[in-house]
């Protein structure tokens, strides 16, 4: 599904208005429709006498809360609409709407000074539910007076919220809170989500998102050019490969794991167990020679390859002669997790971004070695995916933290554009950007993956999905996906608290069951 900016969304609505003839009055129209269907099944035990609230700004936003209020008058319901601003600033399909609704003998009010906060108090505490349609997406200053007061009124009031395409007060760019937001339990956006209703802060303002159609012609968002998107189950499970019956361990490919140190041998028996669990067919570690006698014992289904760590438990560079016949034969190469910072990382990565093409899987320590020199990305013949946590993100260039989790998704492209990798740039909402600009935000998942190893089985399980065939983009956004759905499985049975980096890797094979 394409995932919109503001900017985006009205070159859309322009379109279908001017290219299509649709008038922009029906799109409202149909806009208020379909809020309402979406309002009653939500809340299926309102009905006539329930009472309504419904705060309209002067914008489109209000006048789709405007025409939402005739329809529920009409149907019986006891409405009382809040105008956010003076009457004389709304015009056109708003004012249209508003004039309806007063002809038909709807219930006014104004909340234009702080003199009416008093009786807007009074309609909270009666409402059995407030529709949110004072500012759409197109808002662009911070909230403030009468409004950031109603605003607080309403978060503090526990009565359901349902904001009209996006909660009040949040950015619909990149979903910061602009002074201040509601905070709704569904959100009815029209035609295709918005950035901002999928990335943190915006995202928790958001409740559950509805996304429903209005009447814009279907190749809308692709004849713009945009290139955002998100997944959900029956998307992806219309993209995954069918497995043949006649395959065998070969047919689903070969995939090197080189990972793993003293005190974090945990990384590099997730990273391999996932990659198995994610359905490749042969899975070879190349661990520290220190280190071999555990995993040997230990995973019985992934194959173990000592590597030279000269006593120490870290890789060191005299492994480099071995890596050539560890390598050869695979489909794909995973390294990094629990690499360790005392081995030789950075030599080793050199040695083999050098000498092969196979596609590679890049996390942790792998990508803290190579922040050291990052134009061995570029150079690469082959393909690369790499994984970076915020923190990782920053050392790879030379951002702060901060910069990196206010502007994700410029983050991950720009650095996508100018390595030539994939980048899945991990966070409450994960971005996987590919060279060209194309981006997928993942939206699956919960904070109880905050936990170690999480990203471990993340990195074994695209691993996986590149040597059954998919291209290091499709395996980087299908993984994230398929990696927060056995998130998701995982808190349904345990809860977020105390679930740990295992717990995920044993619901990977359900979350394939049920998408397939």
């Amino acid at each position: 599904m394409y995932v919109v900016t503001p900017e985006e969304i009205r070159a859309i609505d322009h379109r279908a208005i001017n290219k299509f003839m649709i008038p922009s009055i029906v799109l409202m129209e149909n806009a208020s429709i379909r809020t309402l269907d979406v309002i009653e099944m939500e809340y299926p035990y309102l009905g006539r006498g329930s009472k309504i609230l419904i705060l309209a700004g002067a914008g489109n936003n209000g006048g789709d809360g405007l025409a939402l209020s005739r329809h529920f008058l009409l149907k019986g319901f006891s409405v009382i609409t809040a105008l956010c601003a003076p009457e004389e600033r709304f015009a056109g399909d708003a004012k249209i709407n508003l004039d309806i609704y007063r002809k038909l003998g709807g219930t006014l009010i104004s909340l234009i000074d702080e003199n009416h906060l008093e009786y807007l108090d009074e309609c909270i505490g009666e409402a059995e539910l407030i529709v949110d349609g004072i500012f759409g997406t197109g808002l662009s200053r911070d909230i403030e007076g009468v409004i950031l007061k109603a605003i607080d009124m309403i978060n503090t009031s526990s009565k359901p919220v349902v904001a009209v395409d996006i909660p009040t007060g949040i950015n619909g760019e990149d979903g910061k809170v602009m002074g201040a937001g509601i905070r709704a339990n569904h959100t009815v956006t029209f035609g295709y989500p918005k950035r901002g209703q999928l990335l943190y802060p915006g995202r928790n303002y958001t409740g559950k998102l509805h996304t429903v159609l209005i009447s814009l012609p279907e190749d809308s968002a692709k004849a713009l050019g945009v290139k955002t998107f998100v997944l959900d189950d029956d998307e992806i499970g219309h993209r995954l490969k069918e497995r043949p019956k006649e395959g065998h361990k070969g047919t689903f490919g070969k995939v090197g794991v080189i990972a793993g140190s003293l005190g974090m041998a945990g990384a590099a028996r997730l990273t391999s167990i996932a990659a198995l669990r994610g359905g490749a067919g042969l899975v070879t570690l190349g661990c520290p020679d220190r280190l071999w006698p555990i995993f040997q014992t230990g995973i019985a289904e992934v194959m173990v390859s000592p590597l030279e760590d000269g006593g120490t438990g870290h890789l060191t560079k005299d492994a480099i002669p071995a890596l050539n016949d560890f390598i050869e034969g695979k489909d794909v190469l995973a390294i990094g997790p629990g690499l360790g910072s005392k081995s030789d990382g950075f030599t080793i990565l050199e040695y083999i971004l050098g000498k092969i093409s196979i596609p590679i899987v890049m996390d942790a320590d792998a990508l803290n070695h190579i922040s050291k020199d990052i134009n061995l990305l570029s150079n690469y013949k082959g393909s690369i995916v790499i994984t970076p946590h915020p923190g990782e993100m920053a050392r790879l260039t030379g951002k702060n933290v901060e910069k990196i989790l206010q502007s994700p998704i410029e983050s991950a492209t720009e650095f996508a554009r100018k390595t030539g990798t994939v980048v899945l740039l991990k966070g409450g909402t994960s971005v996987i950007a590919h060279p060209d600009g194309e981006v997928y935000l993942n939206t699956s998942g919960n904070s109880g993956m905050g936990t170690a190893g999480s990203g471990d089985v993340l990195t074994g399980l695209i691993a996986a999905l590149v040597a059954q065939g998919y291209s290091v983009f499709e395996a980087a956004v299908y993984g994230c996906y398929i990696h927060g759905r056995a998130g998701d499985y995982a808190k349904r049975e345990l809860g977020e608290i105390g679930m740990v980096a295992g717990d995920i890797l044993d619901k990977l094979p359900m979350v394939f069951k049920d998408l397939y």
